[in-house]
Formats: C-alpha cells, structure tokens, sequence
C-alpha cells in the first residue's frame, strides 16, 4: 500500500510507500510535482491549466496557469499527477487510480458548486464522473458546467484516507463532510492542495 504525504499548499508534495509486511512503515517516496486539470468541451478546444514546482521543494515558487472557461459550456475534466523530476515523467495519477478506495480528489472554493462546495451562485457546478471499486467517488474524471456568474478561486485538494483498524475511512459522506465542516473534520490528510484562479468568459 502507498501513501501520498502531504507538504505544503501550492508546494511540493511526495508519494510515499508505508506499511510494510511487518506493519512497519517504510521510507521510499515519489515526487508530485506537476497537477494538470484538463477542460474539454464537446466541441472546441481543450483548455488545460497546470501547476508546477519545475525545480522541486524550496527552490523557485511553483507556477501556477489560470483557468479561462466559457459561459454556458459543459467540460468533461480530467486531473492528472506526475512527478516531471524524474526522465521519464513519473504517472502518480495511475497509483491514485489503483487506490481509489484510499483517495479522493475534491473540488472547493468560491467559484464552485458542488458535492464538497456550497455556492448555489457560484460559476462552475461540479460533478463527479468515476469511481472506486466499492462506487465511491474519486475525482479524477469529472464534469464541470459553467454558468454566467463571475470567475474566482478554484481549490484542488487531493485527499488520502487509508483505513484505520481495518475501518474504513474514505466513505460516500466525505464530499459532504467537506462542504458542512471543512478538511479538519474529514478523516487522514491531504496530498496535495492548489488553488487554480478562474476566468469566466461570455459570448
């Protein structure tokens, strides 16, 4: 089983293998450099944002690519983690996906609504459009509907939340749990945490 173990926001985070056989804990880790939210409409053309630390942690503050939408459009989003420290680039998405049970991929701030976020006002509605293997969310792939309200802050949180005692702790109430009460009340800790700005386009 692996853990991502979370840094700092908008910072460098790490992967790292825990629990061993013997129920140890073991010390090898895997960079989370880059975070990619890719927008694509039906029609038109994809609209990708990035976040990245090129230089790795304490180094040079991370960029961070600001979100341009348009108005009345529905996007099919995909969030992608890699590690672009290593030649090649490293798939953390694919360790994520494969631990689905263990993880979550949230979508908060001013600018959306959704299962985690409460803005009935807000520019984006979000819904989520995959699933682990016992048909919780993950977040990976997911559907964002813009409206005409104004742009704002996007934060993309990516949750770790393995099992204690055999209990599991990432259940269907954590979106909700969010929303009500913030991370502080959600069981585990965060990966990674960004906040993408957002800009509204009308026709």
């Amino acid at each position: 089983m692996t853990k991502l173990t979370f840094v700092l926001p908008v910072a460098l985070a790490t992967f790292a293998a825990a629990c061993s056989d013997d129920g140890g804990t073991t010390n090898a880790e895997e960079v989370i450099n880059t975070i990619t939210l890719t927008f694509t409409p039906a029609a038109g053309t994809p609209v990708v944002a990035v976040w990245n630390d090129a230089d790795g942690d304490g180094g040079a503050a991370p960029t961070i690519d600001s979100i341009g939408l348009q108005a009345g459009t529905t996007y099919t989003t995909t969030v992608r983690f890699q590690n672009t420290l290593e030649t090649p680039a490293e798939e953390i998405t694919d360790e994520v996906r494969d631990e689905g049970d263990q993880h979550q991929v949230f979508f908060t701030g001013p600018v959306v609504n959704g299962p985690a976020s409460n803005q009935p006002a807000a520019a984006l509605t979000h819904t989520y459009g995959d699933t682990d293997v016992g048909g919780l969310p993950i977040g990976l792939t997911n559907t964002i509907v813009v409206g005409s309200a104004a742009g704002g802050d996007l934060t993309l949180t990516l949750r770790h939340m393995p099992p204690v005692n055999g209990t599991a702790v990432k259940t269907a109430a954590a979106a909700m749990t969010v929303r009500d009460s913030g991370f502080t009340a959600l069981g585990g800790e965060n990966d990674a945490q960004v906040v993408f700005p957002v800009a509204i386009a009308t026709p």
